[in-house]
């Protein structure tokens, strides 16, 4: 089967599943020889050979190379959604003694990457959460939730399926590691100044070891570069809380412009579909409280379309040094809610690989 045709059946699938078999079969593809795959090689080298910032575990690297990378996050969530329709606070409030207004969270991710041999690259990932969250209660009172510490970490093996011409395909084989926080508590105004559990999304992490499998394949001619990835979160097991979070899974198609030997320039779609709790932490009494103790009321769907910038320093001091950012514009989300909808994702970072002594 044409690689095309297997990208199109992965576009068009209407569940995680057929996603997945969609992008397996492309990647069967794409590590098919074909004559026309000879007539470039991919590199890293570019400022297109990096996937845009916010795509993690992309590529792979030669036998013996380490990568360092950070990246800044910031999401903003404001305004109700139910379905695909936008809710005023007096509609969350119709059910609900408290409205959450808005959400700011910031991510710190650090992450390194080593190859230890020229099929197999290794990843880690940690990560430093704050966020917040504004609400508003039906007699009028607004208030504020934060919540800040490591969230979850992350443990990789990227394994090349294909890894020569000029299209590249590669496994994802990672878990989350529970670190992050699911105590995290503070007053509210029911509370009477007493520091309480807080609710589902201010907790930063998940509780559970997860597996994170995926497969990506990337793409390269003298001028562009392409690459798309499918990725999925299954939980194993309930937490101590006596709860567990929703399966995930993201799918994600970009495509860059080399503009220069220092810049270019990405536009990728981004779907991500994410599952309701189940199970149910007990420190929740009163389930009409505010939507976001629900667990029924947690899953949802969101398209976006992310613009990235690459910036590489190709010589001087800082050559190989990578600047990247990239701006999310959520086209179509819908939730299973009352829940806060994003308005926006900015992700900023720096990468910056090491080749071993007596390369390059």
């Amino acid at each position: 089967m044409h690689m095309l045709t297997c990208l199109c059946l992965a576009a068009r699938a209407r569940s995680p599943r057929g996603l997945i078999r969609g992008l397996l079969a492309a990647a069967t593809a794409a590590a098919l020889p074909a004559p026309t795959q000879a007539q470039y090689e991919w590199t890293s080298s570019r400022p297109d050979g990096h996937a845009p910032i916010g795509v993690m575990g992309e590529h792979t690297h030669e036998h013996g190379e380490f990568m360092f990378s950070y990246r800044f996050m910031q999401m903003s969530m404001a305004g109700n959604r139910d379905g695909t329709e936008q809710l005023d606070v007096a509609d969350v409030h119709a059910s609900f003694m408290v409205a959450p207004l808005d959400m700011t969270m910031t991510m710190h991710m650090g992450g390194v990457m080593y190859a230890p041999s020229d099929r197999i690259t290794l990843m880690a990932m940690a990560n430093w959460v704050d966020q917040s969250m504004n609400h508003e209660t039906r007699p009028g009172g607004v208030f504020e939730a934060t919540s800040s510490g490591l969230g979850d970490a992350r443990l990789s093996a990227l394994i090349r399926i294909k890894g020569s011409g000029s299209v590249r395909a590669h496994l994802n084989a990672g878990i989350s590691l529970p670190v992050g926080s699911i105590e995290e508590t503070g007053p509210n105004p029911m509370s009477m100044g007493r520091p309480v559990q807080m609710p589902y999304p201010m907790q930063l992490g998940s509780g559970t070891w997860d597996v994170t499998p995926g497969i990506t394949i990337l793409g390269m001619s003298e001028r562009t570069s392409w690459g798309i990835q499918g990725k999925g979160t299954f939980r194993i097991g309930e937490n101590s809380r006596g709860y567990r979070k929703g399966n995930g899974t993201e799918a994600t198609a970009w495509f860059a412009y080399r503009a220069s030997s220092r810049i270019s320039l990405s536009a990728r779609a981004f779907l991500s579909m994410w599952g309701d709790y189940s199970g149910h932490d007990e420190a929740y009494g009163n389930p009409m409280m505010v939507p976001t103790v629900r667990e029924e009321l947690r899953g949802g769907t969101r398209l976006d379309i992310p613009f990235g910038l690459n910036f590489q320093f190709p010589d001087g001091p800082l050559s190989g040094h990578r600047i990247a950012a990239e701006w999310h514009v959520p086209l179509y989300q819908n939730l299973n809610g009352p829940q806060l909808e994003t308005d926006w994702v900015l992700t900023i970072g720096w990468q910056k690989s090491f080749a071993p002594p007596g390369h390059g």
